[in-house]
C-alpha cells in the first residue's frame, strides 16, 4: 500500500475546551498531510465552545455532541467508531501536534508490518507554548517493560484501526482518571500488536491534565492499582515502579521554541 493511501483519523473530545481548544484545531488545519480528518466530540459546555465548533466550516473536521458519556473515554470511543481513516490517534483539546508535519512522520513511518506507532511528547507551558519546561522520552518497548511502570505517552500512540476489529469498548469507563493506563496496559499485553517506536517529538501538551491534578492524586493511585491488578501479580511493585518511571522518562528542560507554526498558535 502506497502509504500516501493511508488515511489518518485524528479524535478530539473536549468540555469547556476555550480558548486552547482553537490551537489544537488549527494545528490539525496546518498539518502537511493532507488524507486526514478530525474527529471533535464535545460534552455539553457553557465557555463558548458548542459556538465555536458550530462555526467551524471545513470538510475535514467532524463534530458530534455527546450527552450520554460519563468520562472522556467514552467520548474517545465514540470518536473512534466515528473516524473512517484506517489509522487512529489523539489531540486532547490544549495539546498541538509539535510541528506541521507530524502527520507526515507519522504515515511515513507507519510500515506495512506494524499496528501501532508511537514517539516522545513536549510540555510546555499552559499559556505559552513556546515556553518548555519537560520532555517525556521513550524507547523501544519489550515484554518487560509495563511490569517495571514504563508505559509511552499516551497522545504519541498511533493505532490502525483493524486493530480492534472485534473490540466494542476501546476504552474503558471504568476508569475515569486511569483510563488511559488500562488503555495502554490492554494494547501492549496483546499478542498481536507490532509496534514501532518513533524516536520524534508527536506532540507538544500543555502542563496542567487531569492526572496531574493534585485533588486527583489518590484517586489516580486507586485506578491505577485497581488497573496493574488486571494484568500483573504484583501490582504494588508495577505501580511503585511507574512512578519512578518518571523520574527517568520524563527530564526538566529549559528552552525557547521560535518557529512560525509554533508562534502562529501561540497567538491563538
Amino acid at each position: 500500500m502506497n502509504n500516501s493511501n493511508n488515511k489518518i483519523s485524528i479524535i478530539t473530545v473536549v468540555k469547556n475546551g476555550m480558548p486552547f481548544l482553537k490551537s489544537a484545531i488549527e494545528s490539525f488545519k496546518l498539518q502537511s498531510y493532507s488524507n486526514k480528518e478530525l474527529i471533535i466530540v464535545y460534552a455539553p459546555s457553557y465557555d463558548g465552545t458548542e459556538t465555536y465548533l458550530k462555526s467551524l466550516n471545513d470538510s475535514n473536521i467532524i463534530i458530534k455532541k455527546d450527552d450520554i458519556s460519563k468520562t472522556k473515554f467514552g467520548s474517545i470511543n465514540k470518536g473512534i467508531e466515528l473516524s473512517t481513516g484506517n489509522i487512529f490517534g489523539l489531540l486532547h483539546s490544549d495539546d498541538i501536534f509539535y510541528s506541521d508535519d507530524t502527520l507526515s512522520l507519522i504515515i511515513k513511518n507507519f510500515e506495512l508490518n506494524i499496528n501501532c506507532l508511537y514517539g516522545n511528547v513536549i510540555f510546555s507551558k499552559k499559556d505559552n507554548i513556546c515556553i518548555i519546561n519537560r520532555i517525556w522520552k521513550s524507547k523501544i518497548f519489550n515484554n518487560n517493560s509495563l511490569r517495571y511502570g514504563w508505559m509511552p505517552p499516551h497522545t504519541s500512540i498511533f493505532l490502525r484501526k483493524d486493530f480492534f476489529e472485534n473490540d466494542k469498548e476501546i476504552y474503558n469507563e471504568k476508569y475515569p482518571i486511569s483510563g488511559d493506563y488500562y488503555f495502554i496496559l490492554k494494547i501492549f499485553h496483546n499478542p498481536n500488536l507490532k509496534s514501532k517506536f518513533l524516536n520524534n517529538f508527536i506532540t507538544l501538551m500543555r502542563d496542567g491534565g487531569d492526572s496531574t491534578k493534585i485533588s486527583n492524586l489518590i484517586d489516580k493511585l486507586k485506578e491505577d492499582l485497581t488497573i496493574s491488578k488486571l494484568f500483573f501479580k504484583y501490582n504494588y511493585i508495577c505501580v511503585i515502579c511507574k512512578i519512578l518511571q518518571k523520574v527517568f522518562q520524563i527530564k526538566i528542560i529549559k528552552i525557547k521554541l521560535n518557529n512560525n507554526y509554533i508562534n502562529k498558535l501561540n497567538k491563538l
